[in-house]
Formats: C-alpha cells, structure tokens, sequence
C-alpha cells in the first residue's frame, strides 16, 4: 500500500462528524480538482507493507476508520486491507471521489462510502462513474463540494434528475471560504433534503496537513 501518512483526527464532514478517527491516507490522484486541500498525496509518499499496515491499524484505539487520500481505490490492495481490517472489529469510512467503482466496497459490511458528486468549480464534473449510484445504500452519502452559486444550481439539477437513483443521504460541503449562511439558506428557500456540513478539523486546527 503507497501511503501520504496515517493520523489521529477527528472526521470533518459527512455523516459521521465529529468522531475520533485513525486517517489513512493513500498516495496519487487520478482526479485534479481545483480546490483539492491534498494536493501533496499526487507524488511522494511512501510503502507500508499490508500486513504491517493491517496490524497497525487494527492496534488504534478509534473504532472509526477513514480510508482515505489522494483516491484510496487505486490501491490495488484496497479491498484485502477494508475486507481484513472490518473483520477484526473496526469500521470503515471509505472517502471516494466517484470516478472509479464502489460496487465492491458496498458489499463488505461496517463500510460506509462518503462519494463525491464533483461540482463545476472542481473541474472534474464529468468523472463520475453513474452506475456507483445504484450501488449505494442507505448508510451511505454522496457529497458535493459547493464554491458558488453554479455549483449550487448543478447540485440541486443532480438531485432532480436521479431522485430515483439516489437511496443515500446527500451532504452539501460548503468550499473552505465559501460562505456558510449563503449555503445554509439557499438549501432552506428550496426545501432540499440535504444536510449542510463543515469540515470540522478545518475549525478546529485550520488549514493544516494531516489533520
């Protein structure tokens, strides 16, 4: 597994905020969004044997895992150590961005897939793999990052047009200096069933890496 670092936090968004966590993150990207906080796991990095890793891991204190990066479903071990590590007991948030299937990952239990939905401001909004919107469940979330009033407008057009599609919750993260009220209001004007959620490690430590 080529890794960026492995951290103690607290998840900063999504469904599960404000719980402690072990973060794993993985090295390389095959998406460039513009507003990526991570623009350091694109090279570099360095292996960690899986079964070292594994124990590592299984060894944390945190039940919560956040498997992360980077895009951690590059990994090629990526399925062995979510599969070996939810068998000894934790649990695992798999942080997505939508552009390589999920089909696998929903299939093992005690995961939960935090997938982005990428807005215009990102520019990767055509990276989306539709067919992972049939392969989420009720304990998942798809995510869409909103910078402005564009994004917003290309989130709630989504929604209505695979209403059918979408079984999970929906969460709107405001871009780290977007403004939250204007966020927050406009979901309340238009009555969408969205929560509206922060990055809290953001609040708490800024914006530093590995937090």
């Amino acid at each position: 597994m080529r890794l960026t670092e492995t951290f103690h936090s607290i998840q900063g968004e999504g469904t599960l905020i404000g719980i402690p966590m072990l973060f794993v993150r993985t090295n390389r990207c095959n998406l460039r969004c513009k507003w990526c906080d991570s623009t350091y796991t694109f090279e570099g990095g360095y292996e960690k044997d899986l079964g070292q890793l594994v124990k590592e891991t299984i060894a944390a204190p945190e039940e919560w895992i956040c498997f992360t990066g980077g895009e951690p479903l590059l990994q090629r071990e990526a399925e062995e150590y979510v599969k070996e590590i939810v068998e000894a007991g934790k649990k695992v948030l798999i942080e997505t961005s939508g552009s390589l299937s999920v089909h696998k990952f929903t299939t093992i239990p005690g995961t939960v897939i935090d997938m982005d939905v990428k807005t215009p401001s990102s520019g990767e909004e055509k990276s989306l793999q539709m067919a992972n919107l049939s392969f989420l469940r009720s304990t998942d979330y798809i995510k869409f990052v909103i910078q402005d009033e564009s994004d917003y407008r290309f989130a709630t057009n989504f929604i209505s047009a695979h209403n059918g599609e979408i079984k999970c919750e929906i969460v709107f993260q405001p871009a780290w200096g977007t403004n939250l009220k204007w966020l927050v209001e406009s979901v309340l004007r238009d009555g969408l069933k969205a929560r509206v959620l922060v990055q809290m490690h953001k609040l708490v430590w800024g914006e530093v890496p590995g937090v």
